[in-house]
């Protein structure tokens, strides 16, 4: 699926969370695929970077773990910049926690909606 998990994550959570917000840019090739990185979101930008790794074809938890990503970084994004620039350098719990949570929220609707667009990518095949 690869490039289209990204998109259906963003559709997701643009669906449920719109408070959340999507960037106006999305990259996948600042961050290195074997570096611990696997997201960023530059407030400056308004951009949110993703490793490449997310385009690889992915599994249920793969997917799992990059909506989780997606998540994690919008969590970002709708915080206040001093919140922003203070979680750039320094471990947030916090937004880990609420980035598991609401990935346990909306992680069968990803998944189900997910498998419906692989499976109309087959049928047209």
């Amino acid at each position: 699926m690869t490039q289209r998990d990204i998109d259906l994550a963003l559709e997701v959570v643009q669906a449920h969370l719109p408070e959340l917000g999507i960037p106006k840019r999305l990259c996948t090739v600042r961050l290195p695929v074997s570096g611990r990185v696997v997201g960023q979101y530059r407030w400056h930008s308004d951009t949110l970077r993703l490793n490449p790794r997310y385009l690889a074809h992915l599994s249920d938890a793969d997917a799992l773990d990059l909506l989780d990503t997606v998540l994690h970084e919008l969590l970002h994004k709708a915080s206040p910049l001093w919140k922003q620039l203070r979680d750039s350098f320094r471990p947030h719990p916090d937004i880990w926690r609420q980035a598991e949570a609401l990935t346990a929220r909306l992680g069968p609707a990803y998944l189900a909606r997910r498998r419906s667009v692989h499976r109309a990518g087959q049928q047209q095949a």
